[in-house]
C-alpha cells in the first residue's frame, strides 16, 4: 500500500461516501484530529519548560482524548457526535489553559486566547451546521458569565507563566488567535465556493441528462408521453405528433389528449399518478404484465381515439431520490392491425396491415382451431393461410413441446397470459423452427374471451448457436480431460524413471 494510499485512509475513517458532503467534513474533521494531536503536546512540551506542570498533562490527556475521537469517527462515521466531541475537547482544553495562565483576570478577559473561543463556534458550526454553533456559543458565554462572576467576588486566577515572557507568551497567542480565525474564514470561503462549483456541476449534469432524456424520447418510434404531478404534459414525442396530428406546443403543460383517455377520469398515466392500486383492481382484466416497481403493461380499448381502438399501453411512475412519485410515463401502441380488438369489427385483417407485421402472428379460437395466420408466418413456417385456416395448431408443433402447448392454450383460454413462452415448430419442410411467444387472451365487446393470440419472435438461429456452442465446450472438456490423464500418465513414469536411476525400488 502507498503512502498516498495510507494517507487517505485515514482522512476517510476508511470509507467511501456517496454523500460528497459528508465525506468532505470527515476529511477536514480528521485534519483538524491530526493538528491538534501533533501541536497540543508541542505546547505542552513548551509548558513543561516554564515549569507549567499542570499544562503539560492537560494538553497531553487532550491529545489522548482526541486520538480517541478520531478512531470513534472511524468506528462510528458519526459526523454530529464526533464533531461536538472534538469541539468539546478543544474548549476544554482551552478552558483549562486560559484558566491558570492569567488569561481570566480582568486584562485576561479580553486577552487574545479568548478569540479562540470565537473559532471555536465557528468551527462547530462548520462541523454540524447553525445548531451545532449556537450550543458553542450559549456555553461560552455562560464561561464569560462565570469569569464576571468570580471575578467580581474578587477570585484570584492563578497564572503559571512567568513574568518575564507573559508579554511574548500573549503575542504569540495573538498570532495564534489571528491565524485559527484566518484558518476558518478561508475554510468556510472554500467551502461556498465548492458547494457552488459542485451546483453547477450538477446543474450541468442535470440539464446533460434532461437533453439525453428528451433526445431518446423524440427519437423513439414508440408514442410516449410524460405527465408531471399536477397532470400536465411535459413530454410529448414526435411519434405522439404523427399517431394524434397534436404538435407538442399545443399539449405541453396540458391536460393529456382526450383520445388517450380510458374513461372520464383520465390516461392510465392519471391512474397511475393517483392510486396505483387502482389499475391492478379496476383493469385487472387488461393487465398483460407488471412488476414490483410499478410498472403495467396492459391491453385496452380506447374509446375516444380514432374512434375507438385497441392498443397496447405500457405506464410507469417516476420517482425520486426518495421514492416519491413525480411523475409518470406511458406508451400506447396500436394493436388493431395484429389482431382482433374490442370494438366489435370482427376478425378481418387488411392486407396491407397484414404485410406489415415482422412477427410470425396467428390467432385459436375457443375450440383450440387456428383462425387467424400472418403474412409473416407463411413466410417463417412455410404454411399458407388458406391450409392453416380451421385447422389444429398442433400439426406443425413438435410432439415433445405439445403437451406445454396445449397446457398454455388452456390456461390463457381461462384468461391468463404468457410472456417469453418457448415453443418448437416445424416448418412446412421439416424443419425446427424455435420460437419465443407471447400468448394473452382477446375479449369481445361483451368482456368474454373468444380467442387467443400467438405473438412469436423466431430464436431458431440463437438456439443452434447455442447448441453448437454447448458441443464445443464439450468436446473442449473432453480434450481437457484426455490431455489432464495423459499428463498424470506423464508425472508417473517420470518419477518411475527417476527411482530407478537413483536405484531405487
Amino acid at each position: 500500500m502507498s503512502l498516498h494510499s495510507i494517507v487517505n485512509n485515514i482522512l476517510s475513517s476508511g470509507t467511501t461516501l456517496q454523500d460528497f458532503e459528508k465525506a468532505r467534513k470527515i476529511r477536514i474533521l480528521n485534519i483538524f484530529h491530526i493538528i491538534f494531536i501533533i501541536v497540543a503536546p508541542s505546547l505542552g512540551v513548551f509548558y513543561l519548560y516554564v515549569g507549567a506542570d499542570l499544562l503539560f498533562f492537560v494538553t497531553h490527556i487532550g491529545a489522548v482524548f482526541m486520538l480517541t475521537s478520531m478512531l470513534l469517527l472511524r468506528k462510528t462515521q458519526n459526523m454530529m457526535f464526533m464533531g461536538n466531541y472534538a469541539v468539546a475537547i478543544l474548549w476544554a482544553t482551552l478552558f483549562v489553559i486560559a484558566w491558570n495562565t492569567g488569561a481570566i483576570t480582568y486584562d485576561g478577559v479580553i486577552r487574545p486566547s479568548w478569540i479562540l473561543n470565537g473559532g471555536l463556534i465557528l468551527l462547530a458550526i462548520f462541523f454540524n451546521s447553525y445548531l451545532g454553533g449556537t450550543i458553542w456559543a450559549t456555553i461560552v458565554f455562560m464561561e464569560i458569565g462565570l469569569v464576571i462572576y468570580l471575578f467580581r467576588i474578587g477570585y484570584q486566577f492563578p497564572n503559571l507563566i512567568p513574568s518575564e515572557i507573559s508579554t511574548v507568551y500573549s503575542l504569540g497567542s495573538y498570532m495564534v488567535c489571528l491565524l485559527v480565525i484566518l484558518s476558518l474564514a478561508f475554510l468556510f470561503e472554500r467551502e461556498k465556493e465548492d458547494m457552488l462549483n459542485r451546483e453547477q456541476e450538477q446543474a450541468r449534469a442535470l440539464k446533460k441528462s434532461k437533453r439525453y432524456i428528451d433526445d431518446i424520447l423524440a427519437r423513439s418510434p414508440i408514442p410516449t408521453f410524460i405527465l408531471d404531478n399536477n397532470h400536465r404534459v411535459v413530454q410529448w414525442n414526435s411519434a405522439c405528433e404523427d399517431i394524434t396530428g397534436l404538435p407538442a406546443q399545443n399539449i405541453l403543460g396540458m391536460e393529456i389528449w382526450e383520445g388517450f383517455t380510458v374513461n372520464d377520469q383520465g390516461s392510465m398515466a392519471d391512474f397511475m399518478l393517483e392510486d396505483v392500486s387502482v389499475i391492478s383492481e379496476r383493469f385487472k382484466d387488461s393487465i398483460i404484465s407488471h412488476t414490483e416497481t410499478g410498472w403495467f403493461e396492459l391491453d385496452m380499448f380506447l374509446p375516444k381515439f380514432k374512434g375507438g381502438k385497441r392498443v397496447m399501453i405500457t405506464a410507469a411512475p417516476i420517482l425520486d431520490n426518495d421514492g416519491s412519485t413525480m411523475g409518470a410515463i406511458q406508451t400506447i401502441q396500436e394493436v388493431d392491425s395484429a389482431y382482433l380488438g374490442k370494438s366489435g369489427k370482427g376478425n378481418a385483417f387488411l392486407g396491407k396491415e397484414n404485410e406489415v407485421m415482422t412477427d410470425p402472428i396467428f390467432k385459436l379460437d375457443m375450440q383450440g382451431n387456428i383462425s387467424f395466420w400472418n403474412k409473416a408466418c407463411e413466410e417463417c413456417f412455410g404454411f399458407v393461410s388458406s391450409d392453416m385456416l380451421g385447422n389444429n395448431p398442433l400439426t406443425f408443433v413438435a410432439k415433445q413441446y405439445r403437451p406445454i402447448f396445449k397446457d398454455a392454450l388452456v390456461q390463457v383460454l381461462k384468461g391468463e397470459s404468457f410472456r417469453n413462452k418457448e415453443f418448437r415448430y416445424q416448418s412446412a419442410e421439416g424443419k425446427p423452427i424455435f420460437v419465443l411467444a407471447k400468448v394473452y387472451p382477446i375479449q369481445g365487446s361483451d368482456g368474454e374471451i373468444k380467442e387467443c393470440v400467438f405473438i412469436n419472435t423466431d430464436i431458431t438461429e440463437l438456439r443452434l448457436r447455442l447448441r453448437q456452442f454447448r458441443l464445443s465446450a464439450a468436446e473442449t472438456k473432453e480434450q481437457l480431460k484426455n490431455i489432464t490423464e495423459e499428463y498424470d500418465l506423464l508425472k508417473k513414469n517420470i518419477a518411475t524413471f527417476i527411482r530407478k536411476k537413483e536405484g531405487q525400488p
